[in-house]
């Protein structure tokens, strides 16, 4: 199963492999639903403390300023290389 969870313009897509996978990722919708606040890296380091797999998607949205999409691009990739994800599966958190 794969669940999606959208970060401005970066897409997560969450591998859940099992019921104890699902179980972990509604507590996760329950807290983002509830306005709790989440950065990239906190989904990032969730998702490896939880061992869940993953994989992130930027997205341009046209409903964005292009100065924006600029800015969360760079903003997408500078969130990769400090979490030591480029090349790799899982960050180190």
């Amino acid at each position: 199963m794969v669940e999606v969870i959208q970060y401005y313009n970066v897409r997560f897509y969450l591998l859940l492999k099992d019921e104890w996978e699902r179980r972990c990722f509604s507590y996760l919708e329950e807290r983002i639903c509830s306005g709790e606040r989440m950065a990239m890296k906190d989904i990032y380091g969730w998702c490896v403390s939880h061992g869940i797999s993953y994989r992130t998607r930027f997205c341009y949205r046209s409903d964005f300023p292009v100065m924006a999409n600029l800015w969360n691009l760079y903003s997408y990739l500078r969130g990769k290389i400090d979490m030591g994800r480029i090349g790799k599966e899982a960050a180190d958190v």
